[in-house]
């Protein structure tokens, strides 16, 4: 029998590219470009490609408008214009159709996390969407990137999961920044700024070298890289071009070294300034050191604040027609006024109006925004008490004794709140212990669940459950502005704490 394969999934993000000439596959050892074609707005893989990269396939049976395949102990059985296959007789169903281009039998994108896993013993690392998979032990680094204002320009940082090797090119008005040979995974395969300086952060790896490209926002601006931390982090300072005296005195100072090829990869000195209109790195060890920063005064926490559901989803509902979506969002709304009134806090919404951002764009808009504390806010049926409220963190699911047939089992690819979870229980009993005081309220102690927009969050991150929200009672209490107010008070109490604690 087949081992059960172990398949590692982050839920269904919606494909941010509109074509891709490749599809990348990290193995332990190697990367492999597979060509991906898009037909009829449906993007396809080549069948046998893929499956010669998670096993060995042994037979292969084709007639006019089916094949069958043999990979291991397993058989697959296709039909050309068909959604539906075999897989060792069982039936099972794809997003789309099989097709048959040139003579290649092609599966749609969705086959990778549909029936790939079936089909192999190896850990799968796949984000639907992604132009790339990672197959077996492989362990992708992400990284997450802020601006920050600095005298002159503004500073990009990167930081890395794990140290990579840094090198600078200059190519076509942008500055390109190659990563290595290590794989990575980007939460945001690009991040648009509004800044004077900096346009875009774009990580790309469509010709199997992961990079990422920095696109100024103007022309003729400085380049100054510089690496520390052993290579988790990396840092571009972007500067406006000096006046004309203090160029010609800088010129004289500093004679640059010859300038290398613009494609090939450059190590970059210490502090190197590069602009898009040459050509390739330049090499200066002496007067190339950026500019002095200037004191800035130290920013606002940041606190994320997600309300449930939204647009179609309206979630749980009361007897007088109380949706969950529309209480949480004139819940969070009051909590917002509350926090900003403070002026110890900036605050962000995952959800505004009638909008509904998937669970993975929640997770992208909290870690852009690197908050000290994130949370979000459901209301459900907690057992008749009105009102009622329950704080729990992020517990990952509980390991099940294999089962008699072979399963798969789609775990979170990036379990980002495993880091945080100390923080995050330390936040909950806060929370609690304020919401505690609020007269009529039964409150129960802090829990753990396998909270879904809890998992990815790169901070301390509870969720607050309210109740009871169900067919059979009124929601009049949940509603009251007097409740809402004093629940706004509870959180900014216990943010305030959290914030203060952690300084």
């Amino acid at each position: 029998m087949a081992a059960t394969a172990l398949g590692t999934l982050l839920w269904l993000w919606p494909a941010r590219r509109a074509r891709s000439d490749n599809f990348v596959f990290y193995l332990p050892s190697t990367r492999q470009l597979v060509p991906v074609q898009t037909l009829d707005n449906t993007r396809y893989l080549p069948l046998l490609k893929v499956l010669n990269l998670v096993g060995t396939v042994s037979d292969v049976q084709q007639k006019r408008h089916s094949l069958k395949v043999s990979i291991g102990p397993n058989e697959l059985d296709l039909h050309e214009g068909e959604r539906k296959l075999k897989l060792n007789r069982r039936e099972t169903e794809i997003g789309s159709i099989v097709r048959v281009e040139n003579g290649e039998w092609m599966v749609p994108l969705d086959f990778l996390y549909s029936v790939l896993p079936k089909l192999t013993s190896q850990p799968l690392t796949y984000r639907a969407g992604d132009e790339r998979m990672f197959i077996g032990d492989v362990r992708p680094v992400t990284f997450s990137a802020r601006l920050s204002s600095i005298a002159n320009g503004s500073r990009l940082t990167v930081h890395f999961t794990e140290p990579v090797t840094v090198q600078t090119a200059s190519t076509n008005g942008q500055w390109v920044i190659f990563l290595g040979d290590k794989a990575l995974q980007p939460l945001e395969p690009q991040i648009q700024f509004k800044d004077h300086d900096i346009s875009r952060l774009t990580f790309d790896d469509q010709d199997g070298v992961p990079k990422l490209i920095i696109t100024p926002a103007a022309a003729n601006l400085n380049f100054y890289p510089s690496v520390a931390d052993g290579g988790r982090t990396f840092t571009a300072d972007v500067t406006q071009p000096a006046p004309p005296a203090r160029a010609a005195q800088s010129a004289q100072a500093t004679k640059p070294s010859q300038a290398a090829p613009s494609v090939p990869r450059q190590q970059p000195p210490e502090a190197a300034a590069v602009t898009p209109a040459e050509p390739a790195v330049s090499a200066s060890n002496a007067g190339g050191t950026p500019a002095p920063v200037a004191a800035v005064p130290p920013s606002l926490p940041v606190v994320v604040l997600d309300a449930g559901h939204g647009g179609s989803d309206a979630g749980a509902h009361s007897r007088d027609g109380v949706t969950e979506r529309d209480l949480m969002a004139a819940l969070v709304d009051r909590i917002r006024g509350s926090l900003t009134s403070t002026g110890k806090v900036r605050v962000i919404l995952t959800r505004e109006g009638s909008n509904d951002p998937t669970p993975d764009e929640r997770d992208v808009i909290t870690n852009l925004a690197r908050p000290a504390a994130f949370l979000t806010f459901h209301a459900g049926d907690l057992g008749g008490a009105t009102p009622a409220a329950e704080v729990y963190t992020y517990q990952s699911p509980s390991a099940q004794a294999a089962p008699a047939a072979p399963q798969i089992l789609f775990v979170p690819w990036n379990e980002a709140q495993q880091a945080h979870l100390a923080r995050s229980r330390d936040f909950a009993i806060l929370l609690t212990q304020q919401l505690g005081g609020i007269s009529g309220l039964t409150i129960r102690s802090p829990d753990a669940a396998p909270v879904r927009q809890l998992r990815s969050i790169d901070a301390p991150a509870v969720a607050v459950e309210l109740g009871t929200l169900a067919p059979g009672q009124d929601a009049s209490t949940l509603t009251s502005a007097p409740f809402q107010d004093q629940v706004a008070k509870a959180v900014a109490d216990a943010l305030t704490a959290l914030v203060q604690g952690s300084s």
